[in-house]
């Protein structure tokens, strides 16, 4: 059964203080959909059994005051997902979107590195739509597939992988992907305010199912 990859980030601008980028990892096509849809039944009870207005409701971390937060964690928390995330912390200097989106892109590569680590097989793997994007779309997916490249050098053994740009809000793993890059973020910026972290912040109701990762160059 091929698996699906989802990535999203959070906090990309400077004033921000830290951006998380995420990925998700599901066993089959729909698996992702159908986490998806439990959690939405979670929290709209009453759409239950209207599926097509439930299915345009939409999990955005940030928008979610933090009791619904938690309820999400919780329900995701049973789920069979594992999540791959690496953080960069900005500077005060303000930095050319050059710079950032180079970083970006080493960040994605290194969490598809690391899903291939985990994983046997094909992997289909579907990345945020950033603004602009389709003025980058074949030059970031070939940098991206550099990771790829690597992984089957490096192992001696050929991967077959897909990529593709959606929007995030049009695809449910890639709104699961924000959750979780959210909840990292939160995470990291509540310890930096020195928050005492509980047992009922998102983030410790789903960090078995995370990995964080050191942002390094896979070369």
């Amino acid at each position: 059964m091929p698996h699906y990859a989802y990535i999203d980030e959070s906090g990309t601008l400077s004033e921000h203080q830290v951006m998380t980028v995420s990925l998700v990892l599901f066993e089959g096509r729909r698996t992702a959909d159908r986490a998806h849809h439990k959690v939405l039944k979670e929290l709209y009870p009453a759409l239950a059994n209207n599926s097509k207005t439930l299915a345009a409701k939409k999990l955005h971390f940030t928008d979610m005051p933090s009791h619904i937060q938690n309820k999400v964690a919780t329900h995701l928390a049973s789920e069979k997902i594992s999540a791959v995330i690496n953080s960069h912390w900005h500077t005060t200097n303000e930095e050319g979107h050059g710079i950032s989106f180079a970083r970006y892109t080493k960040m994605v590569q290194l969490l598809l590195y690391k899903a291939l680590e985990m994983t046997t097989g094909e992997m289909n793997v579907i990345i945020a739509q950033q603004g602009g994007w389709e003025t980058y779309e074949k030059s970031f997916l070939s940098e991206v597939n550099k990771a790829t490249e690597l992984f089957s050098r490096r192992n001696k053994q050929f991967r077959s992988v897909s990529y593709e740009l959606k929007p995030a809000h049009s695809v449910c793993g890639l709104q699961l992907a924000d959750f979780y890059a959210g909840t990292v973020r939160k995470m990291f910026l509540d310890s930096l305010a020195g928050l005492e972290i509980h047992l009922s912040s998102p983030y410790d109701l789903v960090q078995h199912q995370i990995s964080l990762e050191d942002f390094i160059d896979l070369e």
